[in-house]
């Protein structure tokens, strides 16, 4: 396991470098996780997906956006076009490091949304992309955060911070200071309202219960497919679901990769 930063001065972008543990190596995975809490909720999980990849012969990246985790800037500093341009980096870094032919792409929740989003514009064309859980619609994400929030607010002996659900120039969601043009990119996210085409072989999967309509394909014909599992949501509180890993998703995304 390699700890490391890449990516411009600028730009300083933490990132975590696995080589596959089985040989021959076939190809590399770079994994793009969600953020806030679901960031550190689903880590776990997401270091358990980089070990199986790494087992089936794949050098696997996993790494953190700018103004988020380990890498630089602050929360205020995010952007979400910032952070698809960070996808595309660390898609280069790991093309780069590892030299392998294949690469895969796997994003969670907004890591999903992100790569369904930047697909046509990767640096580098992913030979397989696997969405799970993606954000379908963003208006409905941030109410959820907003009223996860005001719960806690309502817990708090400070009525000052209560009662509200609008969100102000860096104003706190998810709690976490964070920039109104951040916010409004988040409620920007639509992929029910029109076909979403990827350049690749596409894995969709679902977990968290019934879902929006949305079409979510490959401009490759017979090359993409939707699954609904049961099975956690690594990236929500362990208040509201059982313990435990997310098996049958792994082991979903490691025969799709076979």
């Amino acid at each position: 396991m390699l700890p490391f930063f890449f990516g411009s001065n600028q730009r300083r972008l933490f990132g975590v470098y696995e080589t596959a543990t089985h040989y021959p190596a076939t190809g590399a995975a770079l994994l793009c996780s969600s953020w806030g809490r679901e960031y550190s909720n689903a880590h776990r999980s997401i270091r358990a997906l980089s070990k199986r990849l790494c087992a089936i012969g794949l050098d696997t990246l996993r790494f953190d956006y700018y103004g988020a985790g380990d890498s630089g800037g602050e929360t205020v500093d995010a952007q979400l076009d910032g952070w698809r341009a960070d996808i595309s980096t660390a898609l280069s870094e790991l093309k780069d490091m590892s030299g392998r032919p294949r690469i895969a792409v796997v994003g969670m929740r907004l890591g999903a949304t992100l790569v369904a989003q930047s697909a046509q514009q990767l640096s580098i064309k992913a030979d397989n992309i696997i969405l799970w859980d993606p954000i379908l619609c963003g208006s409905d994400y941030v109410d959820s955060l907003l009223d996860r929030q005001n719960r806690h607010d309502e817990k708090s002996s400070d009525p000052a911070v209560s009662g509200s659900s609008a969100v102000a120039a860096d104003s706190e969601l998810g709690g976490l200071l964070v920039s109104s043009s951040f916010v409004d990119g988040l409620s920007s996210i639509d992929l029910c309202s029109r076909r979403v085409m990827l350049p690749s072989r596409v894995l969709t999967i679902f977990t968290d219960g019934p879902h929006r309509d949305c079409e979510i394909g490959s401009l490759s014909k017979d090359s993409s497919e939707v699954a609904t599992l049961k099975a956690p949501s690594p990236w929500k509180d362990s208040a509201e679901q059982e313990e435990g890993l997310p098996v049958e998703v792994i082991d979903r995304i490691l025969k799709w990769l076979k």
